[in-house]
């Protein structure tokens, strides 16, 4: 079987298509991920073959935008903003360079990241299936009324629907094609609540964490005291101030250890004796060792968090971060800090809360126990292979 991956060049986005794109590999089939060319070494590093497609450009990189508008404050502006990025500019650049590619590479099937939509576009032109991994904390959810992120088929029809008469497609009504075939998802149905609407052929499995080949855990000197990770991931970790109040933010009691991320400067911060900055940290293997996590509510972060057995302070700072930091406040799993008092004393306080309450560590052990429950690996390559060979709905 031959599978193209396709994907948005963020590492956050990245980062929920590796097991799914090694396991096919280790189960022999032929894999290939198809991004922009500057995103090359991170699809490397996890040992997977890179193909040039798309607009080339990085999330991370705000002086590669040129093709969107100025990013807008959180809010109803940035949902239409995101929405142009990925369901309108990005996809109508992708389509053209994965036709190219895949009449080479000849795809039996596409998976994508659930915000890149030129895969689906790509693999209904074909007449192939298409499956999509759930890459944000939202995009399990298929209630317009509630959730406004772009994970939701309804937002993106005006696009798909310009994409889909520019490229020949018969029209879809309902916006039926991002969730026609198979969407896989890595948190358990709690994380949404039992009853959410979801996308249809919406299946759960077992959150495996992506680890660079030959990964070493960080060396950490421990104390005697408890030791806390606090990252803002590899997008929002220059918002002015956050960091700041995160390392004001250190109990005298524990050890900080800090990922600012290679493009801060950690000499201009004021340093106590038990705060440790370094620029990249092994966010897993790290994690493993910790009695918290100060996160600004990435999915990746809080489903890496969670598999770990490691309770929360949320910081939220845009984008599905928001509904991040509420679900792990009903889960019971973290403690919120208001967009709005991003400050030291909120965040010093939602710690020393999640430090000194045990209930917060046993509910994230037992979300753990459920995301431990649900099928692993094996089962997303017998579900694709089945896709692959009948190329019909799930």
């Amino acid at each position: 079987m031959r599978v193209l991956f396709t994907v948005q060049p963020a590492t956050g986005h990245f980062h929920p298509l590796v097991p799914v794109a090694t396991s096919l590999a280790e189960a022999g089939h032929d894999v290939a991920v198809c991004t922009a060319r500057s995103f090359r070494s991170e699809v490397d590093a996890f040992g997977l073959r890179h193909i040039d497609a798309g607009l080339d450009w990085l999330t991370g990189d705000q002086s590669t935008w040129s093709a969107f508008p100025p990013m807008p404050p959180p809010g109803p502006a940035f949902a239409r903003f995101v929405v142009t990025v990925f369901a309108d500019v990005t996809a109508a650049h992708i389509v053209p360079d994965l036709l190219d590619v895949a009449r080479d590479f000849q795809p039996d099937l596409i998976v994508r990241e659930s915000m890149e939509y030129g895969g689906c576009i790509t693999a209904e032109m074909l007449g192939i299936p298409h499956a999509s991994v759930a890459g944000n904390a939202m995009s399990a959810i298929d209630d317009p009324g509630v959730h406004y992120f772009p994970g939701n088929r309804r937002l993106v029809t005006e696009a798909l629907d310009a994409h889909r008469k520019r490229f020949g497609l018969d029209p879809d009504p309902g916006t039926l094609m991002p969730f026609r075939h198979l969407h896989m998802c890595f948190m358990p149905p709690a994380w949404d609540g039992a009853d959410a609407p979801r996308p249809p052929h919406s299946e759960f499995f077992r959150h495996t964490n992506a680890v660079v080949v030959g990964a070493e855990p960080p060396d950490v000197a421990r104390s005697s005291r408890p030791l806390v990770y606090a990252s803002l991931g590899t997008v929002f970790n220059t918002t002015p101030g956050v960091l700041e109040a995160i390392i004001g933010a250190a109990p005298e009691d524990a050890d900080l250890l800090v990922a600012t991320g290679p493009d801060v400067d950690a000499t201009t911060f004021d340093v106590p004796a038990n705060v440790r900055l370094e620029p990249f940290v092994a966010q897993a293997l790290v994690l493993e060792q910790c009695e918290a996590f100060i996160t600004h509510g990435g999915f990746n972060s809080v489903k890496e968090s969670l598999i770990a057995g490691v309770p929360m302070v949320v910081v939220p700072i845009t984008a599905d971060q928001p509904y991040s930091a509420q679900r792990c406040e009903a889960l019971r799993v973290g403690c919120a800090v208001s967009p709005g008092d991003r400050g030291t004393p909120a965040i010093a306080e939602a710690l020393q809360t999640v430090l000194s309450d045990p209930s917060y560590r046993a509910n994230a052990q037992a979300f753990r126990d459920q995301m431990l429950a649900l099928p692993g690996p094996d089962r997303v390559v017998e579900l694709l292979e089945a896709l692959a060979g009948d190329r019909a709905p799930t």
